[in-house]
């Protein structure tokens, strides 16, 4: 049986489309180690400006989304709470990872936090990702891909002592975006950990 060549062309690209959106939902994870532990990160020096600049972002869009409940009385204690690093995304470039202490942005076993990246021009400070885009749980990992010149980043999140959450980040040109999911699961005999890519 002959198809038109319009028929066949139809089916090229929805076989092309599909197995490229494969690779991409797999892909991701492919350089993610599952026994990688991360180095901690360095503690940030802030000067007394860059503290303040911080402070005024934070009072003017905290950036929580649906995930925290920050009622403005506990902004205060939040911002006074704060855990800041360096983390190198891009050579050159002044970026801290910010974390939440205790508080309203913390998870009640205190292992799931807010968190903020936040970029430096001089002493004026800008958002590259915040909890409103999903930016919460720890810092897995690093990873060596870049995209725009910033490096990927995978945050968790601990659901339980031998299961939890993992989120792929990218950077589209303006700001970090999840562009993927995975559950990791610790065996309980080997401890061995298994990534496994969800359907997103």
């Amino acid at each position: 049986m002959r198809y038109p060549v319009q028929v066949l062309l139809s089916a090229f690209f929805a076989v092309t489309l599909f197995a490229q959106s494969g690779a991409r939902q797999s892909a991701p994870w492919n350089e993610v180690k599952a026994d990688g532990p991360l180095a901690p990160l360095q503690p940030a020096v802030l000067t007394v400006a860059r503290r303040q600049a911080i402070e005024n972002l934070m009072r003017k869009n905290a950036g929580f989304g649906n995930t925290w409940e920050c009622p403005p009385a506990e902004v205060t204690a939040l911002i006074a709470h704060l855990q800041f690093h360096t983390i190198e995304l891009r050579a050159g470039l002044d970026v801290l990872l910010i974390e939440s202490g205790e508080g309203c942005a913390r998870g009640g076993q205190g292992s799931n936090g807010g968190m903020w990246l936040v970029r430096f021009d001089g002493d004026k400070p800008s958002y590259l990702a915040t909890p409103a885009d999903d930016f919460n749980g720890w810092l897995y990992s690093i990873q060596p891909a870049e995209s725009h010149g910033f490096r990927d980043i995978v945050l968790g999140w601990h659901m339980s002592a031998s299961e939890y959450g993992l989120v792929y980040f990218r950077f589209d040109g303006k700001r970090y975006r999840a562009i993927g999911s995975a559950t990791a699961t610790v065996d309980d005999d080997t401890d061995k950990t298994t990534i496994t890519p969800n359907k997103d």
